[in-house]
């Protein structure tokens, strides 16, 4: 594999521009009380839930049509495609007067962040080696954290500074946008080896791979995951906020420090130990109890004390970062595994788990208005946590059935996994 000639430029812009495709990803979350206000949503969790998942069914579409396009296209076609798309649809959030338009900004938005999923995976394969390779899926694995403290560290502070949620939401774009115009300028065809550009289009590529056991189980795990993930980085600020009784902006980064922060740490450790080991399985299994032990710890501590329900967070944290890396790695040491089949692998993954964060919220959101309506307390607010913090409870159980799943996974190491 020859070493494209600008890689430290190329590594800086996509890590850049994916890193703020996650911050958008989850930036309603921080300021859901807001957007309710603005938008007249109070007392309908499951549309005010919409402003994140509405992200998933584009993005679903994208990554998979992304799959397909990235052996036709070439993978710099498809970098810009990414950067188009992430840029209008932030762009937009500058001017979204009705809650329509402001969804339909998301949707846009969320294309971009679809086509950026198999551009990732075939780009680590295309352009890295060992170890450049094991720490460029430990640092896909920690986007989504990355993002995610990001979001919930600035969000609320960026709004009340700036003097409007639309300007905090929009300004990425601004960024965004100068990211598309280097890429433009400083990089051109022939900067890529030619190994990069071009690879002979494959049909059938999702058939090919859905044929194999891992990828099957691992898709299982992946939605398993982010069935509880997605609903939980949405309502983890609000009940911070309201079950301990705190000022919405300090729960904001109490939450950001307790979960995304300490997910950085959990995908490092992940990685170091994937990486010094040459284990990828028991790393897994491990992080899906942490995560179940995690969410029990944090619904049972946190109507009486903070500090208890943020280290179950954390918890939570470790385990559902240190097993991202192991995600993206598995897929690459199957056997017979071409870019285009990795990034295809990418895009399946998260397609499927898409799917699952696409409903989770809903499915939360209605959850919650049921139980705060049976909750043992006259008190709003507190009713309000009540259905929060049990409907996340019941949640917390698929990362049960995750468990049970990873000991059927093989092993694979490097080159180590026919299926």
């Amino acid at each position: 594999m020859q070493r494209p000639q600008k890689l430290p430029l190329m590594t800086f812009l996509v890590i850049m521009t994916i890193g703020i495709g996650y911050v958008q990803q989850m930036a309603p979350s921080p300021i859901l009380s807001v957007l309710s206000e603005y938008y007249q949503l109070a007392g309908q969790d499951a549309l005010l839930n919409l402003s994140v998942s509405i992200t998933f069914p584009m993005s679903i579409v994208a990554c998979l049509a992304g799959g397909i396009l990235e052996s036709r296209l070439g993978i710099r076609k498809l970098y810009l495609g990414t950067q188009f798309f992430l840029t209008a649809g932030v762009l937009l959030n500058f001017w979204s007067p009705t809650y329509p338009l402001f969804l339909l900004a998301r949707g846009i938005y969320s294309i971009g962040f679809g086509l950026a999923i198999p551009f990732i995976g075939s780009a680590i394969m295309n352009w890295y080696t060992g170890r450049a390779r094991d720490t460029m899926n430990t640092l896909n694995g920690m986007f989504p954290f990355i993002g995610t403290v990001i979001s919930f560290a600035l969000m609320l502070p960026l709004s009340n500074l700036l003097g409007s949620w639309k300007v905090a939401m929009g300004i990425w774009g601004v960024v965004l946008l100068a990211l598309m115009i280097v890429w433009l300028v400083c990089i051109r065809a022939a900067d890529i080896p030619q190994s990069a550009v071009v690879e002979l289009p494959e049909r059938g590529i999702y058939r090919n791979l859905w044929r194999r056991k891992n990828i099957k189980l691992l898709c299982l795990v992946f939605i398993m995951d982010f069935f509880c993930y997605s609903y939980m980085v949405v309502v983890l600020p609000t009940l911070i906020a309201e079950g301990g009784g705190m000022d919405p902006s300090v729960a904001n980064l109490c939450a950001a420090l307790a979960f995304p922060l300490i997910g950085l740490v959990g995908s490092i450790l992940g990685g170091a130990v994937m990486s010094k080991t040459g284990r990828r399985k028991p790393i897994l299994i491990v992080g899906q109890i942490l995560k179940f032990v995690g969410v029990t710890v944090l619904i049972s501590t946190v109507s009486f004390s903070v500090p208890l329900a943020l280290v179950g967070t954390a918890i939570y944290g470790i385990g559902n970062g240190m097993w991202m890396p192991v995600l993206y790695t598995m897929c690459m040491e199957l056997k017979d595994m071409t870019p285009s089949r990795s990034g295809a692998a990418f895009a399946l993954f998260n397609a499927t788990a898409f799917l699952s964060g696409f409903v989770s919220p809903t499915i939360g959101g209605w959850l919650t208005t049921f139980l705060t309506g049976i909750a043992p307390v006259t008190d709003a607010v507190a009713a309000h946590a009540f259905g929060l913090k049990w409907s996340l409870f019941l949640f917390g159980f698929v990362n049960l059935v995750s468990f049970i799943i990873g000991f059927f996974l093989d092993e694979t190491r490097p080159g180590g996994a026919d299926s």
